[in-house]
């Protein structure tokens, strides 16, 4: 399953980088979202991190590990969950002094899991409007 969505913002593509590349605010963008770094590196290769999503017993964990790091452009995560697999990456395009595009990438596979592909199938529909809220949310913390 793969979803892209992206947005121009009017930031500097160094500022949006910084908000993203700050593991602990992703949750002031990313609805219903928090993200801790775990122990060890905070950044680069190897920076391991984890994500939970959802409300109460209706949450998802989503630990991952930093695959590529190209500050301040591009950064890929791997999903390493029971639930979540895949890769992730986040873009950040300069387009002029303070203005940027944003482009956010998930690339999900169940692998052989029926109920894995069922639920990214049932997921996928939610997911698009979910990451452009986010996105509209980081454009927000980032214009400010």
């Amino acid at each position: 399953m793969g979803i892209r969505v992206s947005r121009e913002i009017a930031a500097p593509a160094r500022r949006v980088w910084e908000l993203l590349a700050d593991w602990e605010r992703q949750g002031e963008w990313m609805p219903v979202t928090t993200v801790r770094a775990l122990p060890g590196q905070r950044e680069g290769v190897g920076t391991r991190i984890e994500a939970v999503t959802g409300l109460g017993p209706a949450r998802v964990v989503d630990p991952m590990e930093v695959i590529s790091w190209e500050p301040p452009r591009r950064c890929v995560t791997r999903h390493l969950g029971h639930m979540v697999r895949g890769t992730a990456s986040f873009e950040v395009e300069p387009l002029g002094p303070d203005r940027c595009r944003f482009i956010w990438t998930e690339d999900l596979d169940p692998g052989r899991s029926a109920a894995l592909r069922t639920a990214y199938g049932v997921l996928g529909q939610a997911a698009t409007p979910f990451f452009s809220l986010a996105l509209w949310r980081l454009g927000r913390i980032a214009e400010r």
